[in-house]
């Protein structure tokens, strides 16, 4: 008589946590509605994280482990106040750190590096509002070796089957790119918003 009872509801709880983690996760907003209180549950406050001064010279990236946090981000335009605010920056970017922040692409350059960074994060989340960001927005990034300015010189869309955002070598300094429409009526995202930047500002490796 027990382990019927004992079945059912431990079907009824994974049924649950399924349409959660499936379903109210991907809604259009989720991440504006829920806000910082969705973020203080998933972020590990013991990163141990510390923006960085900016330097005069930086002859190398400090050593970062995958799956740390390295940076926070923020991003703003002329006339606006911050729309995508502290976002924590980790190095990687599977599943389980994109529940937590931004991730950076493994292979990409580090922020000051020859190449192109390479960040994304959840539409559903903390990159909600990046498909509102304009031309000329100013996107800074927060290192633990000091802080890097980027202005946004074009917003672009591209198919999901389509990677060319996520070449490290192509003519950008940093890419921003989320799943794109937000409201997508329900609807599966096969598409990315694509945010290409230059450096403004900031210590370049080798310096």
């Amino acid at each position: 008589m027990v382990i019927p009872f004992l079945l059912f509801f431990a079907g009824v709880f994974s049924l649950g946590m399924y349409l959660y983690q499936s379903v109210v996760e991907e809604t259009a907003f989720f991440g504006l509605l829920v806000g910082k209180t969705a973020q203080t549950e998933l972020v590990d406050e013991s990163t141990g994280f510390v923006p960085g001064e900016r330097r005069n010279a930086l002859s190398e990236v400090p050593a970062i482990r995958y799956g740390r946090q390295f940076a926070q981000l923020n991003v703003t335009w002329p006339g606006g106040g911050w729309r995508i605010q502290n976002v924590p920056v980790y190095l990687g970017s599977d599943k389980k750190l994109l529940k937590k922040g931004a991730g950076m692409s493994f292979g990409s350059a580090f922020p000051g590096e020859r190449g192109c960074t390479i960040l994304s994060a959840h539409v559903t989340r903390d990159f909600a509002e990046l498909e509102d960001t304009p031309i000329g927005a100013v996107v800074l990034v927060e290192t633990i070796y000091g802080p890097y300015a980027y202005r946004v010189e074009e917003k672009k869309t591209a198919n999901g089957t389509d990677r060319w955002y996520m070449d490290a070598g192509q003519n950008a300094d940093l890419v921003l790119y989320t799943c794109y429409p937000r409201d997508n009526g329900g609807k599966r995202r096969t598409e990315r918003c694509v945010l290409l930047c230059t450096l403004i500002d900031g210590t370049e490796v080798g310096e």
